[in-house]
Order: C-alpha cells, then structure tokens, then sequence
C-alpha cells in the first residue's frame, strides 16, 4: 500500500487550514455550511455557526467550497 496521501485528506487539509466556509451535501440532499474543523478517516468535524457538528463521510455525497449567489 502506497504511504501517498488520499486526494480526500489532501482536500479536506486545505480546507481546514485555510479555514475556508464548505458546504456538504448529504446523501438525503440536505445541505450544511460551515468549516472544517478536524477529520479522521471516518468522520469531518464542521464548525456551523458557533456549534461543531460531527458527519460520517459515508453520509456525504458532495464537499464543495461555498458559493455566493448570483447577484443582479
């Protein structure tokens, strides 16, 4: 086995430390905004608001950065 680190650690390590806000989509289509505050190979903890939330990464379907809307 390769000691070369998975693409999801190498994004999920940038997201983190650049503390930048990502929005995970779940399997069920619900949606959260926050900031990645710690993963492991199972789990990502998201800081929402003032709260930690903890996902199973096997709940998620999309991790993407946060968009702003189209403004006109």
């Amino acid at each position: 086995m390769s000691s070369k680190p998975q693409v999801q650690d190498e994004y999920l390590n940038e997201a983190r430390t650049s503390r930048k806000q990502v929005e995970v989509i779940l399997l069920e289509g619900r949606s959260i905004k926050g900031i990645v505050v710690a993963f492991d190979t199972f789990t990502i903890r998201l800081r929402c608001k003032r709260d930690d939330i903890l996902i199973f990464k096997s709940a998620i379907a999309v991790i993407g950065p946060v968009r702003e809307a189209n403004r006109r």
